[in-house]
């Protein structure tokens, strides 16, 4: 059982310290993320479930409907009606749909058709195509290199200065690499404390409930479910989690929470902005997740609603795709509609060709 109950420091009109307010708004913060993120898994999880009974039917049969329109063009090719530059129109377009059918949808029965208008065989193509995926990257990560160690750097006309000059430069970078030392320490210094910071607290529950030592069997029980959440909570370095459960419990009651010292707050704050970060870790991820199953801008999916929103709409897109794919499939079957339609269509990145009078 989680504890989903703000915990803040002092009543809403209360006056606090800087401290004390940061800490209310990374509770608050963090009390936002535990309840979205939760709801974004559910959403993307829906989407998961409904991919295969609600999206991919329609999309396979869109697909279908364009493996007829490359074989009504291709029987459509030598029509009377069809001069060189409408044919070579319909050539581009048969092999530019019938190689994304079969690549991408597996209609391997258009491979004849395609190798009919193309300079290169199916498997030549499909080869390379593969080959141009796998160059691409897919994760940067790897690229991410270690910072190399900094080398001292002097001037270029350091041994040409006098040597009181040398001398004032080299202590210079002597004093640097000291400070940077003693900063990268004191970081370490405050790793450690507020480390500690949440390790008293726990510590403080496991003394209370640590069920080894406890006679009763009922009290037993309880006791191992507690530290089940206290281990958890613990685990995943949830110091409001924890916090709670004091709290809950009776380790603590408010008035220790407004009590705590300007050092305790600063390591809580500390922690607390950590688990800030990881949430908002988290929760993007699952945003991109949503993103690339129903193409939201991940910034967007916000809520249970906007995403399912948002696959319903696609949905009705593919929907709305089948119904006007029929409609051209129809009135393409009158070759001159196709004439019409091939007069106007542009070959990408090719200067638009004389169709001549009709």
């Amino acid at each position: 059982m989680i504890n989903t109950a703000l915990l803040r420091i002092g009543q809403p009109k209360s006056v606090l310290n800087k401290r004390q307010k940061e800490f209310n708004q990374l509770s608050e913060k963090i009390e936002q993320l535990d309840h979205l993120i939760p709801e974004l898994k559910s959403a993307r999880d829906q989407i998961i479930q409904r991919i295969p009974t609600d999206l991919n039917p329609l999309v396979m049969e869109f697909q279908a409907f364009r493996v007829e329109m490359v074989n009504l063009m291709d029987r459509t090719y030598t029509n009377d009606l069809f001069r060189n530059a409408y044919q070579t129109k319909l050539a581009y377009l048969i092999t530019e749909n019938a190689f994304d059918l079969i690549a991408n949808y597996g209609f391997d029965e258009l491979k004849a058709v395609y190798n009919k208008y193309s300079e290169v065989d199916i498997e030549t193509a499909l080869e390379y195509a593969t080959q141009k995926s796998a160059e691409k990257i897919t994760d940067p990560a790897f690229l991410i290199e270690q910072e190399p160690e900094r080398q001292t750097e002097f001037p270029e006309n350091f041994h040409e200065l006098p040597e009181e000059e040398q001398q004032r430069i080299k202590e210079a970078h002597r004093t640097e690499r000291l400070q940077a030392r003693i900063q990268e320490a004191k970081l370490n210094m405050d790793k450690q404390k507020t480390t500690k910071s949440v390790r008293t607290v726990y510590m403080d529950l496991v003394k209370a409930f640590h069920p080894d030592l406890e006679t009763d069997e009922n009290e037993k029980l309880r006791k191992t479910e507690i530290m089940q959440r206290v281990i958890g909570s613990y685990q995943n370095n949830n110091l409001l989690e924890l916090l709670k459960l004091q709290i809950e419990f009776d380790r603590i009651d408010q008035d220790h929470l407004e009590n705590l010292t300007k050092n305790q707050l600063n390591y809580y704050n500390k922690v607390l902005k950590q688990q800030v970060e990881d949430l908002e870790i988290e929760k993007e991820m699952i945003q991109k997740e949503i993103s690339s199953l129903c193409g939201l801008p991940y910034q967007h999916a916000n809520s249970l609603t906007t995403v399912i929103v948002k696959f319903n709409t696609n949905v009705n897109e593919v929907k709305a795709e089948i119904k006007n794919i029929k409609i051209i499939l129809k009135h393409w079957q009158t070759p001159s509609q196709l004439k019409a339609y091939l007069k106007t269509y542009q070959i990408p990145n090719e200067e638009e060709m004389d169709m001549g009078d009709d």
